[in-house]
């Protein structure tokens, strides 16, 4: 009988796979411990929000993360962990590293793309007993798509000891392949058309934020408190549940020009936004590892006019409150890296960083980084900055923990990758949604400084809240 070209390709293919799954099972025997053994397939232009949109039901915990130079979705957890307390950086930290020594990977018809270590800290290193998210929680996806420069890799990603059962994980990865294939032919005759929003009912401000604002504002004349960031906080109820991939799509075409996330715990609720804030990037370059980190303080609105937006630009860089916080921020994360003997390299003078409705006071801050320094040592040393907490710190987030009157969770708290060479990325919540089913509560903030004004300040955190919530669909 004859065997038709694409069937003898998968037959090749899968028995390739088997026998490299039976290499993996003979190092975890010898080893004495499980590999994580990751597999990589090119595949058909698959939007990675439409992914999620068709497997979220049968992969309840996922992560997205988007820029304007690639998007990295996971679904499903292989391995995963969870922590709190005040070593709660360095146990997942730890994890990682382990973790990273045990894997074997694969290419098919392509480069070998490992794992993503996907992450993401509530703002305080303890929870309620109520709260919807542990305080810290890593884990690799059972099915990782990656889309980059045009094109789109699938990585499957297993746990191979000595008891599993190589066929049924080759016919599994078989099965995989097959749906993902499914959606971007979908995708591809797809009419993407705008759907309607729905029109939510808010149900109430949480966070009464101009009293909140009135009453820390005393506090600030303290020669020990320099600024505290508060955050406001709007409930809303739909008639139908939240559609998470469609208002994902909806958050990357509303801002493209920020980092797009989504995070999930497996049982209903998501966090997701779209952020204009980087913690911090680490990247390998020809010269070794370098450290990107942004103070992002200082905001105005956006002008209806390419003249007005540049007179509130230069209003922007003029206003000794404005330039006083930013200033906070930049000295923060300066005598923080300081601190670990690091050389930061900085402008003297903010830029502005223009986003769709809002403008901000930037200082990109750079730093040659030696191999010895992880990822999530930097984002300990780092979060809270100013930009989301205060200064001091440690008084201004206890100032938020007894003033606020809801929990932060995982509002303006570090989200982000770690890949097996150390490269890293982590994102600020900020500008974000706790969505679950028919409910959504909106978080935005800012930062209160002596000479704040509480009627200025509520009105730009309702300007970022109704940004976000004309996106939620």
């Amino acid at each position: 009988m004859t065997v038709a070209p694409y069937q003898s390709d998968l037959f090749k293919r899968c028995k390739e796979i088997y026998g490299f799954l039976s290499d993996c099972q003979r190092h975890a025997t010898y080893d004495q411990h499980a590999k994580l053994v990751n597999i990589t397939f090119p595949i058909g232009r698959l939007e990675p929000w439409l992914a999620l949109q068709y497997l979220e039901s049968a992969y309840p915990i996922h992560f997205y993360y988007s820029t304007a130079q690639y998007t990295l979705l996971g679904l499903g957890a292989t391995i995963a962990q969870q922590s709190s307390g005040t070593s709660r950086f360095e146990r997942i930290q730890q994890f990682v590293d382990v973790w990273k020594r045990r894997i074997l990977s694969s290419p098919q018809n392509g480069q070998a793309i490992e794992p993503y270590f996907l992450c993401g800290f509530t703002f305080f290193d303890q929870t309620a007993t109520d709260s919807l998210f542990d305080a810290a929680q890593v884990f690799v996806p059972q099915i990782q798509i990656l889309q980059c420069n045009g094109k789109t890799t699938a990585s499957l990603n297993y746990l191979i000891d000595d008891s599993v059962n190589i066929t049924r994980i080759v016919e599994d990865i078989r099965q995989r392949l097959q749906v993902l294939e499914n959606i971007a032919k979908k995708s591809i005759h797809r009419t993407f058309l705008s759907r309607p929003s729905k029109t939510p009912k808010v149900i109430r401000d949480v966070g009464n934020f101009d009293r909140l604002v009135s009453r820390v504002l005393p506090m600030l004349n303290s020669p020990n408190l320099h600024k505290v960031v508060l955050a406001d906080a709007l409930d809303v109820l739909s008639a139908n549940p939240f559609d998470i991939p469609a208002s994902l799509r909806a958050l990357g075409e509303a801002y493209n020009d920020c980092y797009v996330f989504s995070l999930s715990n497996g049982q209903g609720p998501v966090f997701m936004g779209a952020s204009p804030e980087r913690l911090l990037s680490i990247t390998t370059t020809a010269d070794g590892k370098r450290l990107t980190t942004d103070a992002l303080a200082g905001s105005a609105p956006r002008g209806k006019t390419p003249k007005a937006d540049y007179q509130i630009a230069e209003q922007l860089l003029k206003n000794p409150k404005e330039r006083y916080e930013h200033q906070v921020v930049v000295q923060f994360i300066v005598d923080q890296l300081s601190q670990l003997g690091l050389i930061p390299t900085f402008a003297n003078s903010p830029q502005i960083l223009r986003l769709e409705n809002i403008q901000h006071l930037h200082t990109p801050i750079q730093v040659p980084l030696p191999c010895k320094f992880k990822p999530l040592d930097l984002v300990k040393i780092l979060h809270p900055t100013p930009a989301v907490a205060g200064l001091p710190r440690i008084a201004a987030s206890q100032i938020l923990k007894n003033s606020e009157s809801f929990d932060r969770e995982l509002y303006a708290s570090p989200i982000g990758w770690i890949d097996t060479n150390g490269d890293s990325e982590f994102i600020v919540g900020i500008r974000s949604a706790l969505i679950d089913g028919h409910q959504a509560r909106l978080f935005a903030g800012a930062g209160i400084v002596a000479q704040s004004d509480p009627r200025h300040e509520l009105a730009e955190v309702k300007l970022k809240l109704q940004a976000l919530l004309g996106t939620l669909i």
